[in-house]
């Protein structure tokens, strides 16, 4: 075998190696929920979220929460945003509210990044405080979360009975509208579809960017869902992928001085 052609050989097998490596980490992985039964990843996963606004009177916090075994209960781990007041100011732009004003981060920061552990079940959870200092939760999980002996949502028309039976579905996922200065109703602006139909995403929506909004059932209970909205992206790994593509390159030069070095002693 000729050294050009050791050479083509080795080349191909790098970038076939490097391909497969790509393509492996590319490939969306197709047991995972993401949504309102909750959020449970394969492996670890780190998720970017990123606040976009909230609305109405009400100081709010939004949390992951982690399931206890056997779903007995929850835990809240990490705090992503929270509102320092119960808007930027006062009612204005139905008490609109932004990063840096009206909310804020423990780091300070308008990106958050949390990494979700391999099979373990996790929920987004909105704490809002109406102004009487009482603090009650709204989850994003109908069905996981809300079957824990620790779910309440005092002050709602929301019963324990009849989301254990029905579901109480208050937060949207995916490529939704919003219009903030219309009074109508979630399924009027969005042509009709309802907010069960932005019940969970997929990982390649996932991988792009999604949007999630939640409704915390003020207001008379519009169903708006524009109370606290996010948006939510796969963190990505490029450096990762850099460095074993970098390796690869590396063990092929090698060889060729290798091969190189053996024909020059013949």
């Amino acid at each position: 075998m000729t050294t050009l052609t050791l050479v083509k050989k080795t080349s191909f097998t790098v970038a076939s190696l490097a391909t497969t490596i790509l393509l492996s980490i590319c490939t969306p992985v197709r047991a995972f929920t993401f949504g309102t039964t909750g959020i449970q990843f394969e492996r670890d996963t780190n998720i970017k979220f990123t606040f976009d606004q909230s609305h109405g009177n009400y100081k709010s916090s939004l949390w992951v929460a982690q399931a206890q075994s056997g779903n007995t209960g929850y835990t809240n781990i990490a705090r992503l945003f929270s509102e320092v007041q119960p808007s930027d100011n006062g009612d204005a732009d139905e008490w609109k509210g932004t990063f840096g004003s009206g909310v804020t981060s423990n780091d300070g920061s308008i990106t958050q990044t949390f990494t979700f552990l391999q099979d373990q079940v996790y929920a987004l959870l909105l704490w809002s405080d109406s102004g009487t200092g009482q603090q009650y939760e709204q989850y994003v999980s109908s069905s996981t979360f809300m079957n824990s002996p620790e779910w309440f949502a005092a002050g709602t028309q929301f019963r324990r009975e009849d989301c254990l039976l029905g579901g109480c579905q208050q937060a949207v996922f995916g490529d939704f509208k919003l219009d903030y200065s219309s009074n109508d109703s979630f399924t009027n602006i969005n042509g009709g579809k309802g907010p069960d139909q932005y019940s969970s995403v997929t990982m390649t929506q996932l991988a792009q960017g999604t949007k999630i909004s939640f409704d915390d059932v003020g207001g008379g209970n519009d169903v708006d869902f524009q109370d606290f909205s996010v948006s939510a992206e796969l963190a990505p790994e490029p450096v990762t992928v850099f460095g074993t593509m970098l390796g690869l390159g590396a063990l092929a030069a090698a060889r060729r001085k290798k091969k190189r070095g053996q024909q020059t002693e013949k």
